[in-house]
């Protein structure tokens, strides 16, 4: 007698028992968590942590799939994405755990600790689409890099055991790249950041193009480091602070000792045509500094009094030429920047190449002096309105026609400080008539 109903039946269990209903499968951006791997994946880093308690067989949770893979693939290197499945036996304490009500609950774990040490978390209220959960990752991905100034590395390099990665830029703000790699290895590594790095710090170190990133693997050799010299993306970022938190570095080819840093000469402007071919050549726009910082000092050579003086003063000088934050005529633009697409690189590609490559660091502003006694100091002094208290110092921006008379002491700490606003177009005012001074004088012109 054929049973009819029998091969439903065995169909039936066959779907029950299929994995049609499973997901953040294998491959997928989302990792599975259980209480085996848990607390130990949260304690790993500091990166917003987003963590999907779910059913398979929840509509809502299936609508969730696709949004929250996408905006894993979206922030990676600045959030992490996991999921607990609550239909498991084996998850159901860890659901109880964290008070699971209903499906899908989100949980945003944050850099934030309990009084029992462990991370706090947030239930996650926002839209379920991807682009808000990317926006919400951001708004609370925490910044623990620390600022600090050139004359600060060596100090922080040294003050503790632990392994520093240290950024060097142009920007003052922080990428979402380095933010995320900082919390992804918060507990390995000391992260910390220089805005506009001195001139004598850079040549110290080697480094010719911002940004920079430095690795040191042991804090009680702070002469030995290595300099990252790959692109600047998440993943070759992250192998390459790795390395540096396992204190393996490179034997060759990254690591350099300190070097004297070039002293940089002050050239004197004597007349009109030194004026125009240190700051104000109008035929060559692209050698013309942003900045040009005049001294104007006193300087009789038949003199030992005068000409000690004034070799004070010209140290004062080099020292500001010396010590100015290099910067880049052309900025790149942020590596972590998410408005940039593969449409933006296609069509501007070899643009971007282009200025990426002239990206060589330049001082901002070229520093020169001339003497109060001779004509053309005193011409300056005239034009630009200074006192007759010298030495006297002032800013002047050739492409602006702007000045500024510097008004503090003659220390270069504080006329460095001034310089670096008068870069900024603090204080800058316009000029009101055109700077020319006498000609110089030739040997022909000699009576």
């Amino acid at each position: 007698m054929k049973i009819v109903g029998q091969p439903l039946m065995l169909l039936a269990a066959a779907l029950v028992a299929s994995p049609v209903l499973a997901m953040f499968e294998k491959g997928s951006p989302v990792k599975q968590l259980t209480p085996s791997n848990f607390d130990r994946v949260l304690s790993m880093g500091l990166q917003p942590t987003f963590v999907a308690f779910y059913a398979p067989w929840c509509g809502h949770c299936k609508n969730l799939e696709t949004k929250y893979e996408q905006a894993a693939r979206r922030t990676a290197g600045i959030a992490q994405f996991y999921a607990v499945n609550c239909d498991e036996d084996s998850n159901r304490a860890l659901c109880g755990r964290f008070n699971v009500q209903g499906f899908p609950t989100i949980k945003v774990f944050t850099e934030k600790r309990t009084k029992r040490g462990s991370r706090k978390s947030v239930d996650y209220q926002g839209e379920r689409t991807a682009r808000a959960m990317g926006r919400f990752a951001r708004s609370v991905l925490p910044n623990l890099s620390k600022k600090l100034n050139s004359d600060g590395l060596e100090a922080f390099v040294t003050g503790t055991k632990t392994p520093k990665a240290v950024l060097l830029t142009e920007r003052e703000k922080r990428s979402d790249l380095w933010k995320g790699i900082s919390a992804q290895f918060a507990n390995q590594v000391d992260f910390a950041h220089i805005s506009r790095p001195g001139r004598a710090l850079l040549e110290r170190m080697g480094i010719v193009k911002l940004p920079a990133i430095v690795g040191y693997s042991k804090a009680e050799e702070p002469e030995h480091f290595e300099v990252y010299d790959e692109e600047i993306k998440h993943q070759p970022l992250a192998k390459f602070v790795k390395r540096i938190s396992s204190g393996k570095t490179k034997t060759a080819g990254g690591t350099r000792k300190d070097v004297a840093p070039t002293k940089v000469e002050v050239k004197e402007v004597v007349g009109q045509e030194d004026l125009e071919r240190l700051c104000i050549d109008e035929d060559n726009r692209s050698e013309i500094p942003v900045v040009c910082i005049f001294g104007v000092m006193a300087l009789e050579p038949g003199f030992q009094e005068s000409r000690d003086e004034h070799a004070q003063a010209l140290e004062v000088l080099q020292s500001v030429a010396s010590n100015q934050r290099m910067r880049s005529r052309y900025a790149e633009r942020d590596p972590a920047d998410d408005r940039s697409s593969t449409a933006d690189k296609d069509e501007g590609g070899d643009e971007d190449e282009e200025r990426r490559s002239k990206n060589a660091l330049e001082p901002p502003f070229r520093v020169l002096w001339a003497n109060a006694l001779g004509e053309a100091g005193k011409q300056l002094c005239a034009i630009l309105g200074l006192s007759d208290d010298l030495p006297a110092v002032v800013a002047v921006s050739p492409r602006k026609k702007a000045a500024a008379p510097y008004m503090g002491s003659f220390d270069s700490a504080d006329v460095l400080e001034w310089a670096e606003a008068c870069y900024r177009g603090h204080g800058m005012r316009r000029i009101a008539s055109e700077l020319r001074i006498g000609a110089r004088p030739r040997a022909h012109d000699e009576l």
